[in-house]
């Protein structure tokens, strides 16, 4: 049985809520990786956080962060980021599961977050991770790997997504 899941689906419809509630649903499992839940204010995007299930978190995007790297009109802490990144690379391999919200544009410019997907991938717990859904360097290679399973998060199976998930990484019986 493949041990890669990779969620895909449309941007707005569900897939980081749903990865949140799937590592609530895993606990007390040891997990590695992270959340980047989307910051709002009156409605308007004001960027995303980063959630490390191993202790650092910080606000990742907003326009308020002069940087280099740009996503759209916000700024990237990659600093924070590769903080983030190391501190689950260097937890992975005593984890039950790695959960990773997303492998994307951001990933993408950071050696050290495409060394920890690849050990993950590579290794024998199971991974979930959100993928872009558009084309893209890394996110187009992961989808194609032969040991994955893609699943499209949509409008309608978005509810249940989250069990899903928990129940795919349950039939490994990683115990805690």
């Amino acid at each position: 049985m493949p041990n890669n899941l990779f969620i895909t689906g449309e941007s707005g419809v569900g897939k980081s809520v749903a990865l949140a509630a799937a590592a609530e649903e895993l606990f007390p499992r040891r997990i590695s990786g992270f959340v980047s839940p989307r910051n709002t204010a009156g409605g308007v995007d004001q960027g995303w956080s980063i959630e490390g299930f191993n202790g650092v978190s910080g606000v990742v995007t907003s326009r308020d962060i002069v940087s280099d790297h740009q996503l759209g009109t916000f700024g990237v802490d990659m600093e924070l980021f590769d903080r983030c990144v190391e501190a689950e690379l260097e937890s992975y391999a005593s984890s039950d599961v790695a959960l990773i919200d997303e492998i994307g544009i951001i990933g993408g410019w950071s050696p050290r977050f495409i060394a920890y997907v690849e050990q993950v991938m590579e290794s024998t717990i199971p991974l979930v991770a959100i993928v872009r859904e558009k084309s893209g360097d890394l996110s187009d290679r992961v989808k194609q790997r032969d040991d994955s399973v893609l699943w499209t998060t949509t409008l309608q199976n978005r509810d249940d997504i989250a069990g899903e998930i928990a129940r795919w990484v349950e039939s490994f019986d990683t115990p805690t």
